[in-house]
C-alpha cells in the first residue's frame, strides 16, 4: 500500500484489487485476470477527498495568523505547521508541552509518505492518550478543514476531518502493512465502531485467520453502501474458511445485490464468488 496526496486539491482513485493472491482486477482498464506467481501487495494512488489533505496544511494554516493576544506556544505552533515541517512541528510540541498532542497528529500526518514509523508512532500514542483531534483548539483555529483520507479495504477509502477515528484507521493501515495485524486490531478497539472501523477490523480478523470473530462482528450488517456492502464480502470469506459454503455464497448474494455500489468493490464480490465456483473451492 503507498500513500499518494499529491498537489491538487482533488483526484481520482485508482486501485489494484485481490482475492487470495490468485485472481486480480484493475478498474481502471476494467480487466480481470488470473496470477499464478501470487500475491502483490496493493498499491493505493489519486485518492479523491472532500477535505485539503496532508500537502495543503501549511497553506491553511496560513490563513490564519495569531491573535494579538495569543501566547507564545500558540504563535511558535502555528509558525512550525505554516512551515511544513514536521521536525519543527515535533520541536514546538516538545517546546510546549500543551501542544504535544496538536504536534503528533499533525506531524504524524505530514510524514505519513516519507518516515511511516515515525508517523505510526506519533499518531499511535495520541489514539492509546484518548486525544480527540477535533476538539482541539489549534485544529479547530487554523485547520478546520484539513482531513486525511485513508484506504481501509480494496476498493474503499474513507475521507474524513482530523479526528481520532481518522487517526485510529490511519494507525491500524500502517500497522497491516507492516503485517502487525494484533496492534492494527487492538488500535481499532480504542475508538467508535463507526462502519469504516467495522470493516477495517474485519479484514484484519481475516487476514489473522480469526475468521469466528469477524463472523461475530458482521451478524447484523445490512448492504447500505460501499462500506456495508465490502463488509459482507468479508464476512462470506470468513464463512467459506469456516466450511460454510452455501451461507458464504447466500451473503455474496446480499454483497452484490445492488449495482449501484462501487466498481472495486463489486469487482472483489465477484471475484471472491468466482473463487467459491472454482473446482475444488
Amino acid at each position: 500500500m503507498s500513500w499518494s496526496f499529491g498537489h491538487r486539491a482533488r483526484h481520482q482513485w485508482n486501485s489494484l484489487v485481490y482475492s487470495d493472491g490468485d485472481w486480480w482486477y484493475d478498474p481502471l482498464n476494467n480487466q480481470f485476470g488470473f496470477r499464478l506467481g501470487g500475491r502483490q501487495s496493493r498499491e493505493w494512488v489519486d485518492t479523491t477527498w472532500e477535505f485539503p489533505g496532508p500537502d495543503e496544511y501549511a497553506a491553511l494554516a496560513a490563513r490564519t495568523e495569531p491573535g494579538w493576544l495569543a501566547r507564545a506556544g500558540e504563535k511558535a505552533m502555528h509558525a512550525a505547521v505554516v512551515s511544513g515541517d514536521p521536525h519543527a512541528i515535533d520541536l514546538a510540541g516538545g517546546q510546549h508541552p500543551q501542544y504535544r498532542n496538536t504536534a503528533d497528529v499533525i506531524a504524524g500526518l505530514l510524514s505519513l509518505e516519507t518516515r511511516r514509523t515515525y508517523a505510526s508512532e506519533l499518531l499511535g500514542r495520541t489514539v492509546v492518550g484518548g486525544f480527540e483531534p477535533r476538539e482541539d483548539p489549534f485544529i479547530k483555529t487554523y485547520l478546520p478543514d484539513a482531513g486525511i483520507v485513508v484506504p481501509i479495504a480494496p476498493g474503499v477509502s474513507v475521507a474524513l476531518p482530523i479526528m481520532r477515528t481518522a487517526v485510529a484507521l490511519t494507525v491500524a493501515e500502517l500497522a497491516q502493512e507492516n503485517g502487525d495485524f494484533g496492534s492494527a486490531i487492538a488500535t481499532l478497539e480504542l475508538v467508535d465502531r463507526t462502519t469504516h472501523v467495522v470493516l477495517s477490523q474485519v479484514e484484519l480478523l481475516c487476514a489473522s485467520g480469526r475468521f469466528g470473530e469477524a463472523i461475530a462482528m458482521t451478524d447484523r450488517v445490512l448492504n447500505d453502501d460501499d462500506v456495508t456492502a465490502m463488509t459482507l464480502v468479508y464476512r462470506a470469506i470468513a464463512l467459506r474458511e469456516t466450511g460454510d459454503r452455501s451461507g458464504a455464497l447466500d451473503v455474496l448474494s446480499r454483497a452484490l445485490e445492488y449495482g449501484n455500489r462501487s466498481e472495486g468493490v463489486l469487482a472483489f464480490g465477484r471475484i471472491v464468488r468466482a473463487s467459491m465456483s472454482a473446482p475444488g473451492a
